[in-house]
């Protein structure tokens, strides 16, 4: 789809507005596709703006039905990114449930364990999160 190519050469470019505004267009023609909500996601978060982060892995985690192990990757990609825009808006809680769904299906992965302790640790002492944010690279 050209629309989603033109958009990742924006995000590699740094030009996150504009890759955006690109994945916005490509979602109003094929709405369906959930790989653009969790790459608009993941320019949302680059520019702070993790409401709208959060309804987008909202929207890719409902179109990524029925899990199964071909889009297992993605949702483990796509609640972590949830995760992470939910701890940068101070829903820790909402934060450690994503992080331990995405752990769940991928117990191999260090960086969701890491992340998971850190999250603990803060919400135990009631501290305000900044835990680290998973990669945000466009999928592929």
């Amino acid at each position: 789809m050209w629309l989603s190519d033109k958009a990742g050469a924006f995000y590699k470019m740094g030009n996150f507005p504009a890759a955006v505004n690109a994945y916005s267009e490509a979602i109003g023609i094929s709405p369906f596709l959930p790989k653009l909500y969790i790459n608009r996601a993941s320019c949302y978060i680059l520019l702070s703006l993790f409401e709208d982060a959060v309804t987008d892995c909202t929207r890719a985690l409902d179109l990524l039905t029925p899990p199964v192990d071909a889009n297992r990757l993605s949702r483990v990609r796509t609640l972590a990114k949830r995760g992470s825009a939910l701890c940068q808006l101070g829903y820790l809680d909402k934060a450690l449930e994503d992080y331990q769904l995405a752990s769940k299906l991928s117990p191999e992965d260090e960086g969701l364990k890491s992340d998971i302790q850190t999250l603990l640790s803060q919400t135990s002492g009631n501290t305000t999160a900044t835990a680290a944010v998973p990669d945000v690279a466009v999928a592929t």
